[in-house]
């Protein structure tokens, strides 16, 4: 039997304009990578880190690490991207206390910046326990569609005057590079007066190293998996 027009339009859904938006609308046109992807691979030149305990380490003589050398230890990794909107830098208190929580979590930091080097070491001073890269051209960012050369977030959020600004992302990434979390910033937080040291997304983002850390235990390379 066949709904007359009156029985279809009880049974119709009030719409949500929200999903009327187009993906594109919301994310600026950025889409990166997320939870289920796998992070390929990449290197960083050791002139472009701010880390002393890289220097006195086992990759002192090395001239490029890749992300493999901070996944060999079997900790999930925790990857931030972050830059500097609007004159506002990041907040380095904040970004020392999430190391020291991922710490106690079982897993590592590392922080890539867009900033560039003669102002990262200003940021950076006396701060050595803090393993931050210079993320030039925004390379590693682009891998993990944070950024696009052709479409600025400028282009879509007003206020916002850099070329260069990537979306801040905090990533946790297994050992075998899978991405396990992911907080992409659409609202550009980080660079609020209020951070995000407070924010939700932290506490997951806390509770995915330690369950992430609990399935791996250090072994020299190949790793296993705990089942």
């Amino acid at each position: 039997m066949s709904l007359t027009f009156n029985d279809r339009r009880q049974n119709m859904r009030p719409v949500n304009t929200e999903n009327l938006l187009s993906s594109r609308s919301r994310n600026y046109g950025y889409y990166p990578l997320i939870k289920g992807n796998k992070v390929p691979p990449f290197y960083l030149k050791t002139e472009n880190g701010f880390a002393k305990h890289l220097a006195s380490g086992s990759l002192a003589n090395e001239t490029r690490i890749s992300i493999e050398d901070f996944l060999d230890n079997q900790q999930p990794l925790v990857i931030v991207f972050i830059g500097s909107a609007n004159n506002a830098v990041p907040d380095i208190k904040a970004l020392k206390s999430l190391q020291a929580d991922v710490k106690v979590m079982g897993g590592r930091l590392l922080v890539l910046s867009s900033i560039e080097p003669k102002y990262l070491r200003k940021l950076l001073k006396n701060q050595d326990d803090l393993t931050v890269f210079y993320d030039r051209d925004n390379a590693i960012a682009e891998l993990f569609g944070l950024y696009d050369v052709e479409n600025p977030l400028w282009q879509w959020v007003a206020g916002v005057e850099e070329d260069d600004l990537p979306l801040p992302a905090f990533y946790v990434v297994t050992p075998d590079r899978q991405i396990v979390y992911h907080h992409v910033d659409y609202a550009l937080s980080v660079y609020s007066h209020q951070g995000y040291v407070n924010q939700p997304f932290v506490r997951e983002l806390l509770s995915s190293v330690f369950h992430t850390a609990q399935q791996y235990s250090y072994q020299p390379l190949p790793y296993r998996k705990v089942v």
